[in-house]
């Protein structure tokens, strides 16, 4: 652990959701991932977005583990993973080598994905760059083609400005960001908006997210999308303020054989919003029977 990472034990140690989750750092060569890992059977890897972490899948880890060995991490850069290599480049090559560390690290030969926001973009390009050891895709509200991002991403690739963003950030202005991720606004409380904000306490982290954001381009994933072969589901929320509804087309364009559905009254996080249609949704996809799936009790 670098001196600039010393204070992680005492800011893990501050998350309520740590404190009734069990979660575990798993070594590899060039990082320490954090994840949980619940159930048995046909490996499915959930990866988060941007800004975010694992207990972003909080609500659908459990339901699913119930017939998949389920696998939540903390990409480099994000949550509690820690990366030996503070000075490195952090583009879209690191986020595709981590996944495979991480699948190769737990003896993973082949899994499914699911992807939100960004994190669908880093499963797209995982997909095409080691398409053996991809089973099934699932995309929920999903990064991955060549558009602008929404201001305040913008606002981190510029590097004086998004330096200075990221040291300024208070649980207020996170609650507000994650305000704009859903539609009914009733479901982002202090507790969840400071769950998001606790790994940003980390320096490393805050310096890790600027460089993503400036070295991130989906160029390449767009154009290798008529190249996938999986079998490839794409959830959206049709009240997305971050990626609109449309590009659910112009992903239908570009993937064959892509199933969409689109929820209703739902904003750009689906899986935390209506936990209980994407766990059916991905139940279904998956395979699985989802009427014996039982939701969480903070997912009702």
């Amino acid at each position: 652990m670098s001196i600039m990472d010393q204070r992680l034990p005492e800011i893990m140690n501050r998350s309520a959701f740590l404190h009734t989750h069990a979660s575990k750092h798993l070594e590899t060569a060039g990082h320490a991932f954090h994840h949980m890992q619940a159930g048995s059977g046909r490996p499915v890897i959930l990866v988060h977005g941007g800004g975010m972490w694992l207990y972003t899948f909080r609500h659908v880890l459990g339901p699913l583990s119930c017939f998949y060995a389920v696998h939540a991490l903390d990409m480099p850069g994000y949550g509690y993973t820690l990366s030996r290599d503070h000075s490195g480049i952090f583009n879209l090559e690191t986020m595709v080598q981590a996944l495979k560390a991480y699948l190769v690290g737990q003896g993973i030969e082949k899994a499914s994905f699911v992807g939100h926001s960004w994190g669908g973009g880093w499963v797209l390009a995982y997909a095409l760059a080691f398409p053996h050891m991809v089973d099934r895709i699932a995309l929920i509200d999903s990064s991955g083609l060549d558009v602008p991002d929404v201001f305040e991403w913008e606002l981190l690739k510029i590097p004086v400005l998004g330096s200075i963003f990221m040291r300024i950030l208070t649980p207020g202005m996170v609650r507000r960001r994650l305000m704009k991720s859903f539609y009914d606004t009733s479901l982002v409380d202090r507790a969840m908006a400071m769950e998001v904000y606790l790994p940003l306490c980390i320096p490393s982290n805050r310096k890790a997210q600027c460089r993503i954001s400036r070295n991130l381009s989906w160029k390449t994933v767009e154009q290798g999308l008529p190249a996938l072969t999986h079998p490839t589901m794409l959830i959206w929320g049709d009240q997305d303020s971050y990626l609109d509804v449309t590009l659910t087309r112009r992903f239908a364009r570009k993937i064959p054989g892509l199933r969409v559905e689109i929820i209703q009254g739902c904003g750009h996080s689906p899986h935390e919003e209506r936990p209980r249609m994407v766990v059916d949704l991905l139940a279904d996809f998956l395979g699985g029977p989802p009427e014996r799936l039982v939701l969480s009790r903070q997912g009702h």
